[in-house]
């Protein structure tokens, strides 16, 4: 989300550092099928202003709460972005006990599943959730990859 890469700069260039992807949630929380196409429009270059000095461009949009329309998926690809969902949400936001948010995925979780978590609300229980989801999810098997991995491998598939 732009918000948090203007407050936490360092956060991004540390994450892009990393070998992390970076995806665009538009810049501030607002549900974009609410918003005028100028507004809309807004949202993404302010995001993309505030970003493109900290990290490639990104390939790969979010909607906030999932919230878009035809419009804004055209609106989107016309940005250059491929519009993403989830196939699990790990329910982290309502702020659950750490082992509900695990058990929401590790319960759930598939080959080829993206999973829904959140970051900068504190208290989430998201950052420790994470860590141990992952050692979970490594320990059966699975690897975790980018999104760009994740579509390749469906691309080459077909």
């Amino acid at each position: 989300m732009g918000a948090n890469v203007e407050a936490h700069p360092e956060i991004v260039m540390q994450t892009v550092a990393d070998g992390h992807e970076i995806a665009s949630h538009a810049y501030s929380h607002k549900r974009l099928n609410k918003l005028t196409k100028t507004e809309v429009i807004e949202e993404f270059e302010r995001f993309e202003t505030i970003t493109q000095p900290l990290a490639p461009k990104p390939s790969f949009f979010r909607p906030p709460d999932g919230a878009y329309n035809d419009d804004i998926v055209a609106l989107a690809r016309e940005r250059g972005y491929t519009t993403v969902l989830w196939s699990i949400d790990a329910g982290d936001w309502r702020r659950p006990p750490v082992q509900q948010v695990v058990q929401a995925v590790v319960d759930n979780v598939k080959p080829g599943g993206i999973i829904l978590m959140h970051d900068g609300q504190y208290p989430l229980p998201t950052a420790q959730a994470a860590a141990i989801i992952i050692d979970k999810l490594q320990s059966q098997g699975y690897q975790l990859v980018t999104m760009s991995e994740l579509m390749q491998y469906y691309e080459e598939s077909q």
